[in-house]
């Protein structure tokens, strides 16, 4: 009876740590493959629509995204958006010695722009 009990025991153990670590990993692959496909597509578009393409490469999908919250440092296009949390879209220069492609603030629940990080 210890013996089954032990087995038992140790199996959901050995099956907890695996669903654990399962979960891990597809939190990790979701930022990896795109989860936030639409905010980078709506940051790219409203780089074209500024004409501020031009320093940016045009992969606009490998842009990088992390979150950050619109303050002073921000242009906010919107008030209402200051002090919330926002996605910050940073696209890939393409090495020239202008000055860069801004990055763009995405509402996370609408993706819709709400604001850039003013350049030089």
């Amino acid at each position: 009876m210890k013996k089954i009990c032990w087995y038992l025991t140790v199996s959901t153990f050995a099956a907890l740590m695996l669903v654990g670590c399962s979960n891990e990993q597809t939190e990790e692959t979701k930022s990896e493959t795109g989860q936030y496909i639409e905010a980078k597509e709506a940051a790219w578009n409203y780089v074209k629509e500024q004409n501020w393409d031009d320093t940016a490469e045009e992969d606009w999908q490998n842009a990088e995204v992390t979150e950050v919250v619109a303050d002073q440092s921000y242009e906010v296009l919107d008030e209402h958006f200051e002090g919330e949390t926002a996605l910050r879209v940073t696209f890939n220069d393409k090495g020239t010695v202008l000055t860069g492609t801004p990055s763009i603030l995405i509402d996370p629940e609408t993706n819709a722009v709400i604001g850039y990080v003013p350049t030089e």
